[in-house]
């Protein structure tokens, strides 16, 4: 037997309080609608936006990322001029963009490599400072500034960034590489003993490898009395 379906009556209504937010929300968006439109405008607009922000970026990695490489091989050809334009015209377009950092590494290795040392030392403190994360090349950035540095007898100067490249990295090789720079230094700046005695407790290391032990053997059979 079905049973008599209960009544509901007005006030019981009334008295819901769910029902009555249902019914504010409705009369607000009635009451609002033009502003709601406008929000809701607003909103799809901002997303649109974001989304272009977003495919740009995109495009400008691969676009910087393809240039990169066609100036690396421009590099490894021994065409250090063409490298050199395509590099500054990568900074000149697209400055800012993930990765162009490695513009900045490269401008500073070609002006070395050419012997102009104070543009090379700007390029290569820039790229240092972005802390743009490859070891290999910030351990190079930084030994081509030590160099630079100890060509003006700046040998504080430079053991001090040899040092602060020993801190940013946690590869033992790049550690290693680092230290015998510092020691190469010490020799350089007359004092023999203290690099003879870094390079001793790295021939020592267990992890040390073939090829920067044999680099510090040398050092020392050309140094050690």
């Amino acid at each position: 037997m079905l049973k008599p379906k209960k009544e509901i009556f007005k006030k019981e209504i009334k008295r819901d309080p769910f029902l009555e937010t249902i019914d504010k929300i409705e009369a607000s968006i009635e009451k609002n609608s033009n502003d709601y439109i406008k929000i809701i405008g607003g909103v799809v607009l901002f997303i649109i936006i974001i989304s272009f922000l977003i495919n740009s970026r995109n495009l400008n990695k691969e676009m910087v990322s393809t240039s990169l490489g066609n100036a690396l091989v421009s590099m490894d050809k021994g065409d250090s001029e063409n490298a050199k334009f395509q590099f500054e015209t990568l900074l000149n377009d697209h400055s800012g963009t993930s990765g162009i950092e490695l513009a900045h590494y490269y401008l500073g290795k070609i002006e070395y490599d050419r012997g102009d040392y104070q543009v090379a030392k700007e390029y290569l403190e820039i790229f240092i400072n972005s802390d743009y994360s490859v070891d290999l090349l910030t351990s190079g950035a930084v030994i081509m500034i030590s160099d630079i540095l100890s060509k003006s007898d700046r040998y504080l100067d430079a053991i001090d960034i040899i040092d602060k490249g020993i801190g940013r990295t946690e590869k033992d090789y790049i550690k290693q590489k680092l230290k015998v720079e510092k020691a190469k230094l010490f020799i350089k700046s007359g004092e023999n003993q203290l690099g003879l005695e870094l390079l001793d407790m790295l021939s020592e290391s267990e992890n040390i490898s073939s090829r920067l032990e044999a680099n510090i053997e040398e050092i020392i059979g050309l140094y050690r009395i």
